[in-house]
């Protein structure tokens, strides 16, 4: 017979932002190498994640002007995370970096009630 106070995997959510260099940079020093990734939070629901993503995209300028417009309900925010300015169609090349903001599922091992003791 199962315990039912055994412990159960929970799942959370990360919300990541990844800084990479620009695809024409590629062939000089370090390019392979360089890549920086942030946590910037974890939550409960994928639903909490996709939100604070959303957020966050509002608030950097490398989307501002073609990622931001909130009120089409068919354009790029409304499509959900992963955001990338390496979508951007029109100022991709201006920058020397890329950056991604994407969700990871993440699962977190419950305590059992014998661990809590």
């Amino acid at each position: 017979m199962a315990d039912n106070n055994s412990a159960q995997p929970a799942i959370k959510w990360r919300v990541v932002m990844t800084n990479y260099p620009h695809e024409r940079l590629e062939g000089t020093p370090d390019y392979w190498d360089y890549h920086e990734i942030k946590v910037l939070g974890e939550y409960a629901t994928k639903e909490e994640a996709v939100e604070a993503t959303k957020k966050k995209m509002l608030q950097m300028g490398q989307f501002q002007g073609w990622a931001d417009d909130v009120d089409d309900e068919d354009g790029y925010f409304h499509g959900g995370p992963p955001y990338s300015t390496a979508d951007d169609p029109d100022g991709a090349l201006c920058e020397d970096e890329h950056t991604t903001l994407s969700l990871q599922e993440i699962e977190v091992k419950k305590k059992s009630a014998a661990e809590n003791k």
